[in-house]
C-alpha cells in the first residue's frame, strides 16, 4: 500500500512532537522530597536523623547513616540528567576513604542495602563505573557480567583514599558540580559523566524498575534530577 505525503508528513510530525513535547519529570522539585520514599541501614523507612533533606532548593544529604531515597515509581525508556557536588564531611567507616555515592536504576522490590538493580557509581575517582547487583546482568563489548563492575575507561590506577583524583580524572575539582547523564532506551544503558561516554552496554536485565540516590556517609549536594520519557 502507498503511504501518501500527507501520511508522511503527520508521521513525522507526530514523531517531532512526541520527542519535543514529551514531559520532564522533575523528580527534586526543590520544595518536597515527595516523589522518593526512604530507606536507611539501620532505621529502615523512616529518616530519624534528617539524612535526607531540601536546603536552598537542593537536595542536601548530610551523610552520617547508610541507606536511600527511592523513586516512589518505576521507570523505564528514559533519559536522565543530575547534578551533583561533593561537600566537606566523611563519616566513619569511609572517613579516611574516597567520598562515595550512586545512582541506583532498575531497582527491584523490596527496600534493603544493595537490592537488585544497577548501580552506577558517583565516587572520587571512579564516578562513571556501573555494577549490576543481585543478579542484575547488562553487557558491554561481547563481556557480561552479573557481578563485579566494568570500570569508566582510564579508571586505573585507583587508590580508595580521600580526595583521590585519578590521572585521568573526568570529575570536576572538589566542591564543583558533576552532571551525570544516563539513558535507559529499552535494555541499553548508557552512562556520561560532564559529556563523556562512560559505559555504553545492552541486555540489561532488569529493563526498568525504580530509582535509587544513595548515601554512603559522604556529605553531598544534588540540585538537578530530571527524567524525561524517551519518545516510543
Amino acid at each position: 500500500m502507498k503511504r501518501t505525503f500527507a501520511t508522511l508528513l503527520c508521521a513525522f510530525t507526530c514523531a517531532t512532537l512526541t520527542a519535543v513535547d514529551a514531559p520532564v519529570i522533575k523528580l527534586l522539585n526543590g520544595k518536597d522530597l515527595d516523589a522518593f520514599t526512604v530507606f536507611m541501614k539501620d532505621s529502615g523507612n523512616t529518616d530519624p536523623d534528617k539524612v535526607f533533606t531540601v536546603r536552598d532548593g537542593m537536595l542536601y544529604i548530610s551523610g552520617q547513616r547508610n541507606g536511600y531515597l527511592a523513586t516512589k515509581r518505576e521507570f523505564a525508556n528514559y533519559r536522565l540528567v543530575a547534578e551533583f557536588k561533593w561537600a566537606e564531611k566523611n563519616w566513619p567507616p569511609r572517613d579516611q576513604k574516597t567520598r562515595n555515592s550512586g545512582i541506583f536504576i532498575h531497582t527491584q522490590p523490596a527496600d534493603k542495602i544493595m537490592p537488585l538493580s544497577f548501580e552506577i557509581q558517583i565516587q572520587e575517582g571512579g564516578t562513571g563505573d556501573v555494577i549490576p547487583i543481585g543478579g542484575a546482568s547488562l553487557t558491554q563489548g561481547g563481556e557480561t557480567k552479573s557481578k563485579g563492575r566494568f570500570d569508566r575507561p582510564g579508571r586505573e590506577p585507583f587508590k580508595d583514599v580521600l580526595g583521590f583524583r585519578g590521572p585521568n580524572e573526568i570529575e570536576k575539582p572538589h566542591g564543583e558540580w558533576n552532571t551525570v547523564e544516563i539513558i535507559a532506551d529499552g535494555d541499553r544503558v548508557k552512562v556520561s559523566v560532564n559529556g563523556k561516554v562512560m559505559f555504553d552496554g545492552t541486555q540489561a536485565k532488569p529493563a526498568q524498575g525504580r530509582i535509587l540516590i544513595e548515601c554512603a556517609y559522604a556529605e553531598m549536594w544534588w540540585r538537578k534530577f530530571d527524567l524525561s520519557p524517551l519518545p516510543k
